[in-house]
């Protein structure tokens, strides 16, 4: 009898499977929109002050730095976003329920 091989998994659909594992539950989608918001403030608040003249030097350094804190703003309002679109389904299968 023959055992049928596996495939290899890629980062794309373990990424995939990662993310749905992690949003599902509400506490949790809130808990990396918590440390999201803190790396956030962190990253800017480090940057304004402590590693500002050192920013300033080089305009490439100044690009990547303000491209991360671009990333994580976006990373963040999409969290929220989909957050937000959880709890409407959440409601309505809940007021379906209802009814």
């Amino acid at each position: 009898m023959l055992i049928p091989m596996r495939r290899k998994m890629s980062w794309f659909s373990f990424a995939v499977i990662a993310a749905r594992a992690f949003l599902q539950l509400r506490e949790t989608r809130r808990r990396i929109i918590f440390y999201t918001i803190v790396a956030l403030l962190s990253v800017f608040v480090v940057g304004n002050w402590p590693l500002a003249p050192w920013l300033e030097e080089a305009p490439l350094r100044f690009l990547l730095y303000w491209a991360g804190c671009a990333f994580l703003a976006v990373f963040l309002f999409l969290l929220g976003l989909y957050d937000f679109l959880r709890i409407i389904k959440e409601y309505k299968e809940v007021r379906g329920k209802l009814q």
